[in-house]
C-alpha cells in the first residue's frame, strides 16, 4: 500500500512528459513564437505540480520583456560560445574524447529502434532531443538515458546559475521531473 501511495500517477508522469516537451522546446534557438508569451505562460500554468512548474514560471517571467534579438544573442552567447553551456550533453560528460563518438553513435540507434526520427540538423546528444524522445519514449527508457546524462545536465545547470542566466530554471526543472520518473520507477520496482 505505501509503495501504491508513493508511486507516481500516470497523470504526473503525463505531466512531467509534457515538461520535457516545453523545456525541449524553450532550449531550442528562439523564435518568433517566443514572442507569444501570454501562450507560453498559459501553457505552464497547465500543469499541477508546483516544483515543475514554478521553474518554468520563472524563466519566462525573466525572458518576458526581452526582445528577440536580445533572445537570440542571449541564446548564441550562452550555448553557441560557452563550451561549459553546451546543449550537446556527450560534450559536457566526455569533452572531444572518442568516447563521445560512441556516445552518438549509440543514442541514435536508440532513437531509430524506438520510431523516434531525428532531423539531420542537430546531433543526438542535443539535450531538446533528448528530452523530446523522453517525452515519448517508454519509461525506463526514459528514466535510464536521462541517468546517464544527470551529471552533465548538474554541470551545465551550475554553469548557467554561475552566469546568472534564466535558463537556470530550466535545467532545474528539468532535473526535477527526472528525479520525479526516478521515484515512479523506484516504487514500481523497476528501478
Amino acid at each position: 500500500m505505501e509503495q501504491m501511495k508513493n508511486s507516481m500517477s500516470s497523470n504526473d508522469e503525463t505531466e512531467v512528459r509534457d515538461l520535457f516537451k516545453i523545456i525541449s522546446y524553450l532550449l531550442q534557438y528562439p523564435d518568433k513564437k517566443w514572442l507569444q508569451w501570454g501562450e507560453l505562460v498559459e501553457e505552464v500554468q497547465l500543469l499541477n505540480n508546483s516544483i515543475l512548474k514554478l521553474p518554468l514560471l520563472s524563466f519566462l517571467d525573466a525572458i518576458g520583456g526581452m526582445s528577440l534579438e536580445d533572445l537570440e544573442q542571449q541564446y548564441v552567447s550562452l550555448f553557441d560560445f560557452n563550451p561549459a553551456c553546451s546543449l550537446s550533453l556527450s560534450y559536457l560528460k566526455a569533452g572531444e574524447q572518442k568516447e563521445r563518438g560512441q556516445i552518438l553513435v549509440e543514442l541514435k540507434a536508440m532513437y531509430k529502434d524506438y520510431g523516434y526520427e531525428m532531423t539531420e540538423e542537430e546531433l543526438s546528444d542535443y539535450l531538446p532531443v533528448i528530452l523530446e524522445f523522453s517525452s515519448v519514449a517508454p519509461l525506463q527508457i526514459s528514466v535510464n538515458l536521462l541517468r546517464s546524462f544527470r551529471e552533465p545536465m548538474i554541470k551545465l545547470k551550475n554553469e548557467l546559475e554561475a552566469l546568472k542566466s534564466p535558463y537556470h530554471y530550466l535545467i532545474s526543472a528539468c532535473l526535477s521531473g527526472m528525479e520525479s520518473l526516478d521515484r515512479d520507477i523506484l516504487a514500481r520496482g523497476e528501478g
